[in-house]
């Protein structure tokens, strides 16, 4: 996975994180916000374990 690829994945997976906050805190509903926290976090799990599978290699 090429580095600009990367650090697309690592913005879009925290902005996710921070609108579902954002989300949570203005609207008080809370599972509509812990669908986009799951996704951020899902995004930055599959890249963190993709760098983890290269290093052991």
């Amino acid at each position: 996975m090429s580095k600009p690829l990367q650090y697309f994945i690592i913005v879009i997976s925290i902005a996710s994180i921070f609108l579902s906050i954002y989300t949570i805190y203005k609207t008080q509903i809370f599972f509509d916000g812990l669908g986009g926290i799951i996704v951020g976090i899902g995004l930055l799990g599959a890249l963190y374990f993709d760098n983890y599978k290269k290093k052991t290699k």
